[in-house]
């Protein structure tokens, strides 16, 4: 049974989008788009938490089939109406998809969302095809204190479910579900928030790779066994 949390940013309605920073989602979606590339041109694709559709946008022009998904149908079927793409329901931790079902999946911003994150990555790896790629982004654990202070303190204008994970973490999940070519990345050396600080971070987020475990978000990709 889904708790009433699922549900969160669809009762939010129109704030969603208000709520986030453009600037946050525009280098996620950098990042994803780098990791992305070419390597989904013609492969189908399932896109785990669509949300409102601000990273479907940007990636539908670089795969065959875009599927998305969410936890709520309303929020992915309005995403999927805007596109013209497939779109239904479902629960990152228990995806109702058949094993080796897409060649692309990605996720951003989701899996802290849910019950288990490990789970949720488990899923995805398990309907991904032999030699599919995985492209997921989520926030660093290592940074949860300061969510939780901005919480405490009433600076942080929604309270869903967070469940963050260290890459180690992820990477570990991964590889214990079968996937291979593991890499991390990153974005946001520290918090865009503090003035002028969208002007030098894109400099840090050109060497992700090697600021990942230091950086408030990370992306892991990875590639699953044949």
């Amino acid at each position: 049974m889904n708790s009433s949390r699922d549900y969160y940013y669809e009762e939010i309605g129109e704030n969603f989008d208000q709520w986030m920073s453009d600037y946050d989602v525009q280098r996620r979606t950098l990042l994803i788009q780098r990791h992305l590339g070419q390597r989904g041109a013609g492969k189908s694709c399932l896109e785990v938490g669509s949300g409102t559709g601000k990273i479907s946008r940007a990636i539908i022009g670089s795969v065959g089939a875009l599927t998305v998904s969410d936890i709520s149908e309303k929020l992915a079927g309005a995403v999927g109406a805007k596109l013209n793409c497939a779109a239904m329901r479902q629960d990152a931790c228990a995806l109702s998809v058949a094993d080796n079902s897409f060649e692309v999946l990605v996720s951003s911003e989701c899996i802290e969302h849910s019950p288990d994150p490990s789970q949720a990555l488990r899923e995805m790896a398990r309907v991904l095809k032999p030699g599919g790629l995985l492209i997921v982004t989520t926030p660093n654990r290592m940074w949860y204190p300061i969510l939780w202070l901005s919480m405490a303190l009433g600076v942080r204008k929604f309270s869903g479910r967070e469940l963050w994970m260290f890459p180690w973490q992820a990477a570990s999940v991964l590889r214990d579900a079968g996937m291979r070519e593991i890499k991390l990345d990153g974005c946001h050396l520290f918090p865009w928030q503090i003035p002028l600080a969208k002007k030098v971070l894109p400099l840090f987020d050109r060497i992700g790779k090697l600021l990942y475990p230091v950086m408030i978000n990370f992306c892991v990709t990875a590639v699953k066994k044949p």
